[in-house]
């Protein structure tokens, strides 16, 4: 199989950028800083492994589901829109001792957070499996969902490495500037969610005049 490089590289920067793992960090440090190394690492390294196990799934089978159920994916981005504008008005109004609740309530040192809302919807939410599906119908189908599938193992471990390594910066930023960085990361995935619901409200519109 002939690979074709210009689509893999537009298929990786666009998984790259709305998977995030950069801006990411901050808000895995939030959930994670009270707990210690393996536990941190244990965490992470599920959190991207259920990720890459839904976008494989969606990139193989996401045009047949949204079929069967007969969900377009405008409908489905507005809903991963609402989940991720309720995880950044929970970021915004969390207090420090939150994240440390969270998992001893949902004991997510063994699942928990580590799938919700790590793995999805923050990682691989609504917005990544639209994309990853669009590219999907692009040319040949088969090829294209080798091309994803590949990329996305690629930079999830990136994100497993980013992640692991992030929680290195507690210390040099201190637990009040992790707050902060908490709050500010909580508006910016609030603002994401608000946009994804746009975008699908705008393409449902323009899609009923036509």
């Amino acid at each position: 199989m002939s690979i074709d490089w210009s689509f893999a590289l537009v298929v990786f920067t666009g998984l790259f950028a709305i998977i995030n793992p950069i801006g990411n960090a901050p808000i895995f440090i939030s959930f994670v800083d009270h707990l210690d190394k393996h536990q941190q690492k244990a965490i992470a390294l599920k959190s991207v492994t259920v990720g890459f196990i839904i976008l494989a799934i969606f990139v193989v089978f996401g045009y047949a589901l949204f079929n069967v159920f007969n969900i377009s994916i405008q409908a489905f981005r507005i809903t991963g829109g609402l989940l991720v504008l309720k995880v950044g008005f929970d970021m915004i109004n969390s207090k420090p001792k939150d994240a440390a609740t969270l998992v001893k309530n949902s004991e997510a040192t063994d699942t928990g957070f580590a799938i919700s809302p790590l793995a999805t919807p923050i990682l691989v939410g609504p917005g990544t499996l639209s994309t990853a599906v669009s590219f999907v119908g692009v040319g040949n189908k088969i090829e294209n969902s080798i091309i994803i599938i590949c990329s996305s193992a690629i930079i999830l471990t990136i994100t497993y490495f980013v992640f692991i390594s992030s929680t290195t910066l507690i210390a040099k930023i201190g637990k009040e500037a992790l707050n902060v960085v908490t709050k500010i990361m909580g508006l910016l995935i609030a603002s994401i969610g608000i946009q994804m619901i746009i975008t699908s409200i705008e393409e449902l519109i323009h899609n009923y005049k036509l």
